[in-house]
């Protein structure tokens, strides 16, 4: 998998034939832990901006089981539209609760399993360009430091096509996976070692790890052990 640095060195290029920016994005994360439930807002997460015409769109392809499915206009959005039916999405101009300047607005990505269900924020970020050598320290943090969720858990999300169609997502959490479609789980399964989860990742995600890689997690807090 290409690192945030490569990502923004291979979009930069702007294959679509439109203007492209790439801007840092502050993800919502929330962990149960023994403490509790602890949320972490770190930037560690990168969008394109494209230009078409005079209208910016928000392009992101990498932020899991909750993300953008699509396009979405930079307009500040009562309404949301379709993410993978019934659940829904939208992006809303706001601020977050650990901003000191209650005027300051930020662009923020929601997401909601429903129409009657409340919208939960999974990022936000502004339209500053972002250049490759941020990316890379975003990327050296996110992957080195002891309080980035990306060195504490295995997060894995996969979308589930029917004939063309986004119709769910086949996610991992450590050793938790299930297959949702809509919003049904129709599989689900626990991984009680690395065995299992290696397994797990053959069959469900189409990856098959190589004898280095499959040891690179022994002694890790993220290995499994029964």
């Amino acid at each position: 998998m290409p690192s945030l640095g490569e990502m923004a060195r291979l979009s930069e290029a702007g294959e679509s034939g439109f203007p492209v920016s790439h801007v840092e994005a502050v993800s919502r994360i929330a962990l149960e832990t023994c403490n509790g439930l602890i949320e972490y807002l770190q930037r560690s997460h990168m969008v394109n901006i494209i230009t078409i015409g005079n209208t910016k769109y928000m392009v992101d392809v990498g932020f899991g089981g909750n993300g953008a499915t699509r396009p979405l206009a930079l307009e500040d959005s009562k309404t949301g539209c379709e993410r993978i039916a019934p659940s829904e999405m939208r992006l809303v101009r706001s601020n977050i609760q650990q901003n000191t300047d209650p005027n300051q607005r930020l662009w923020l990505y929601q997401a909601r399993d429903s129409s009657d269900r409340e919208w939960q924020t999974q990022y936000c970020f502004t339209e500053t360009e972002f250049l490759p050598k941020d990316y890379e320290m975003m990327n050296f943090w996110t992957s080195q430091n002891r309080t980035s969720i990306f060195t504490q858990a295995i997060l894995m999300a996969k979308m589930v096509m029917d004939e063309g169609r986004l119709v769910g997502t086949v996610t991992m959490f450590n050793g938790e996976v299930k297959k949702l479609v809509g919003n049904q789980i129709m599989e689900s399964k626990s991984c009680e070692d690395e065995r299992e989860r290696l397994d797990v990742l053959k069959e469900w995600f189409g990856i098959k790890l190589t004898g280095e890689e499959e040891r690179g997690i022994r002694g890790l807090v993220t290995e499994l052990k029964r």
